[in-house]
C-alpha cells in the first residue's frame, strides 16, 4: 500500500502546511518592482546606442543543424502561405503575400507565437514533401521581413523567452532557411542571430519563471552551440539550463507546473540538444542527463491509448506524433509506472485501460498561470480511443473560453455549488501584475493506492471546498484486473477540525447554503456516442471500436439524478468539438453526501442498450478499501 499527502508546492509527503495566499502584498510589490524594472530596461535596450553594444565578432557559418523533433504539417504550411496566420492567441489573415508582421496581433500570446518562428517547422516539411522551392522561398522571405522590420528591437519579439525559440527554430530549420541562399542575405541572417543571441545572453535570467525561463536558456545553448562564435554562449546558456532544470523539474520527472504540455515542450528541446551536444563531440551535462531520464518516464505517464497526451492543468493532446517523436529517443522503452508523488498524479491501468487522475495542489504561484480547478479530476482511455475527459485548454478562442476551461465543471470530477475547488486572481491590478496564477484552492490532498490480483483501489481527498462550505470532497476508485469494471464512489463529509468557513472572508461576501447541490461530471469525448436510458437509470456509452460501456449511479442516502448535458472538447487547443457530459446531481443533506457510481464494459463489438427489462440499476457494492500491511 502507497500512502501520500501532497501540500502546496507539490513535492509529495511533507508537513501540513497552510500555503501564503497568491497575492500576498509582498508578491504585489515585487511584482510592480519587475515591471518597473522591464519598463526601464525596455528603454534602454530600445535606444540606438545600445544597439551599439550588440556588435562583436560575426559567424561565418552554421556549425550544425539540430534535429527538429516537433513534427511539421504541410497542411499547416499551405495554410501559412494563404495568409491564415491561426496561432496559439488567435487568428490573422494576411493576404495576397503581405507580411504578416505588419499586421495587428490579437493578442500578445499570438505574438510570442508569430515572432518565435516554431511554426517553421510546416514549411519544413511542406519543402521534403513536394520537394519543390515555394516553401523553402516563402521561409526566407518570412525571415527577411521579420529582419527588416523586427531585426533591431520589438517589446514583444525581443522577450528572452521568444528569442529562446526563435533562436531555436532558426538553427532547427537552418537548412530550410539558409542553404542555397545568396551571401547578402545569408551574411545579414548570420549578423543578426549574433546580436540576438548577445543580448539573450544579458536577460535570459530575468525571462518569467517556468518554462519561458528554459526556453530562454535552451535558445541561449543552442546559440553557442551551433553559431561559429558562440562557445561562451554555450558555457552560460548550458549553466543556466542546468540551474532551471534543478528548480523546475521534480524528482518523479515532472514539471513543477503540473502541464503535461509543458513536460513535452521542454523534453523535445533537452533530446534535441542532447543530440546537438553529442554530434559536436561535447559532453552532455550531467543535470541535463538527468533531467532526461526522469522526464522521460513521466511523459509516458501522461500517454493515453493514442499515444497523446492527458488533458490536465493547461494542457492539450500535443502535435501529432510530438510524443511518439520524444519516446522514440528512450532506449529503455520502460512501462509507465502507477503514481507520481511529487507531480500529484496517479495512473491506474489495467487491460487495454488507462486511467490518469490528478491527485496534486496547484503549483506554487509563479509557475500556476496554466494551472486548472481539476483537483481528483480522471480521464479515462480503452485502447486507442478516450472515453472519460476533461474539456481540455484553448488560448485561441479569448480569457472567456480560458476562464471556463480552467473551471472544474470542465474536469470529470465533482462541482459542489456550481463552485470552483480552486479560484484564480481576479482583481484588475492583482491579475495584471501576477498574471492569472490560482490564488485559492486545496491545500492538503491525500491520496492512498493499495493493488492485488483483484486490481488497483485508489482512495483520495482535498479540502478544496472547507474554507468555503466546511466540506472535504473524498473519491473512491476500484478498477479490475481486467480493466472491463471501473467502480466509484464520491463523497463529501464535514471539514470538522480542519478549515471551516469562513463567512467573513471579503471573497464570499455572498450567503454560502446550508445544504448546498453538487453535480459529478463525466465528460464524454467526442468521437464516442452516448445515450440514456428511458428510465434515466443507466447510461450507454458507444466508442468508435464498437465497445459498449454501462454507467449507473445511486445515492447512499439520498436522492441523484443522471442526466446528459452538452459539453465542448478543446482537446487540441485550437478547435472547439461538440461533446456531450454525464451529470450526477444531488444535495448535501446534514453536512455530507454519498453517491456510488459503476463503469462496466457490456461487449467488445456492436453494444446495444440494454433491454428494458435489464435497464433497472442493480444494487453497486460499497468500495472496501483494503487494510495496509
Amino acid at each position: 500500500m502507497i500512502e501520500t499527502r501532497t501540500g502546496r508546492d507539490g513535492r509529495g509527503a511533507g508537513p501540513r502546511t497552510r500555503p501564503a495566499p497568491g497575492n500576498r502584498a509582498i508578491d504585489l510589490a515585487g511584482a510592480a518592482l519587475i515591471r518597473t524594472r522591464d519598463a526601464a530596461l525596455a528603454r534602454i535596450f530600445s535606444t540606438w546606442a545600445y544597439g551599439q553594444t550588440l556588435h562583436g565578432q560575426m559567424p561565418d557559418h552554421m556549425v550544425l543543424y539540430p534535429p527538429e523533433l516537433r513534427p511539421g504539417r504541410a497542411s499547416a504550411a499551405d495554410a501559412l502561405f494563404q495568409g491564415r496566420w491561426f496561432l496559439p492567441g488567435g487568428q490573422v489573415r494576411a493576404p495576397g503575400g503581405s507580411s504578416p508582421f505588419a499586421a495587428d496581433p490579437p493578442s500578445e500570446r499570438w505574438a510570442e507565437e508569430l515572432h518565435g518562428f516554431s511554426w517553421l517547422r510546416h514549411f519544413t516539411t511542406a519543402h521534403e514533401a513536394n520537394n519543390g522551392d515555394a516553401a523553402r522561398q516563402y521561409a526566407q522571405k518570412l525571415v527577411a521581413d521579420w529582419i527588416a522590420t523586427e531585426g533591431n528591437w520589438h517589446p514583444v519579439a525581443w522577450r528572452p523567452q521568444v528569442i529562446g525559440r526563435r533562436l531555436i527554430s532558426w538553427v532547427a530549420n537552418g537548412a530550410l532557411i539558409i542553404d542555397g541562399t545568396e551571401l547578402v542575405y545569408r551574411s545579414t541572417l548570420l549578423r543578426n542571430m549574433a546580436r540576438q543571441a548577445r543580448h539573450l545572453a544579458r536577460v535570459a535570467a530575468i525571462a518569467p519563471a517556468g518554462e519561458p525561463r528554459i526556453t530562454a536558456a535552451m535558445g541561449l545553448a543552442f546559440s553557442g552551440l551551433c553559431l561559429s562564435e558562440g562557445h561562451k554562449r554555450l558555457t552560460k546558456g548550458v549553466q543556466l539550463l542546468c540551474r532551471e532544470l534543478d528548480r523546475q523539474i521534480l524528482a518523479d520527472g515532472g514539471h513543477v507546473s503540473r502541464n503535461p504540455s509543458a513536460q513535452l515542450s521542454i523534453l523535445l528541446d533537452l533530446l534535441s540538444l542532447r543530440d546537438a551536444l553529442t554530434a559536436r563531440n561535447i559532453e552532455v551535462p550531467k543535470p541535463v542527463r538527468d533531467a532526461i531520464d526522469r522526464m522521460t518516464p513521466m511523459l509516458r505517464f501522461f500517454r493515453h491509448g493514442d499515444g497523446r497526451l492527458a488533458l490536465f492543468n493547461g494542457s492539450t493532446e500535443g502535435p501529432e506524433g510530438a510524443v511518439d517523436a520524444a519516446l522514440d529517443r528512450d532506449d529503455t522503452k520502460g512501462k509507465p509506472f502507477g503514481f507520481a508523488p511529487h507531480s500529484g498524479y496517479q495512473r491506474l491501468a489495467a487491460g487495454n485501460v488507462n486511467l490518469i487522475a490528478d491527485t496534486g495542489t496547484a503549483p506554487p504561484g509563479a509557475y500556476s498561470h496554466e494551472a486548472h480547478a481539476g483537483c481528483l479530476s480522471f480521464e479515462m482511455s480503452v485502447g486507442r480511443n478516450r472515453m472519460i475527459v476533461n474539456c481540455g485548454a484553448t488560448k485561441v478562442l479569448g480569457p472567456d473560453w480560458e476562464a471556463a476551461s480552467r473551471a472544474t465543471a470542465a474536469h470529470s470530477t465533482l462541482v459542489l455549488n456550481d463552485t470552483s475547488s480552486a479560484r484564480m486572481l481576479k482583481g484588475k491590478i492583482s491579475r495584471t501584475l501576477l498574471g492569472p496564477r490560482v490564488m485559492e484552492g486545496p491545500v492538503e490532498v491525500e491520496s492512498r493506492r493499495n493493488e492485488n490480483e483483484a486490481g488497483v483501489w485508489l482512495d483520495t481527498g482535498h479540502d478544496g471546498y472547507a474554507g468555503l462550505f466546511g466540506l472535504i470532497h473524498r473519491r473512491r476508485l476500484f478498477l479490475s484486473a481486467t480493466g472491463e469494471d471501473l467502480r466509484g464512489e464520491d463523497m463529501l463529509e464535514t471539514a470538522q477540525a480542519r478549515r471551516r468557513p469562513k463567512p467573513w472572508n471579503p471573497l464570499y461576501w455572498h450567503k454560502v447554503p446550508e445544504d448546498p447541490d453538487f453535480a459529478i461530471r463525466f465528460h464524454i469525448h467526442p468521437d464516442a456516442r452516448v445515450s440514456l436510458a428511458h428510465d434515466r437509470s443507466n447510461v450507454l456509452v458507444l466508442l468508435p471500436n464498437g465497445d459498449g460501456w454501462q454507467f449507473r449511479a445511486r445515492s447512499g442516502g439520498g436522492e441523484c439524478e443522471i442526466d446528459i448535458e452538452e459539453s465542448v472538447y478543446l482537446g487540441s487547443g485550437d478547435t472547439t468539438r461538440r461533446a456531450e457530459q454525464i451529470v450526477v446531481t444531488g444535495r448535501v443533506f446534514r453536512g455530507e453526501a454519498r453517491v456510488n457510481w459503476a463503469w462496466r464494459r457490456l461487449s467488445t463489438r456492436n453494444a446495444g442498450h440494454p433491454k428494458r427489462e435489464d435497464a433497472e440499476v442493480p444494487e453497486l457494492p460499497e468500495l472496501e478499501f483494503p487494510a495496509g500491511e
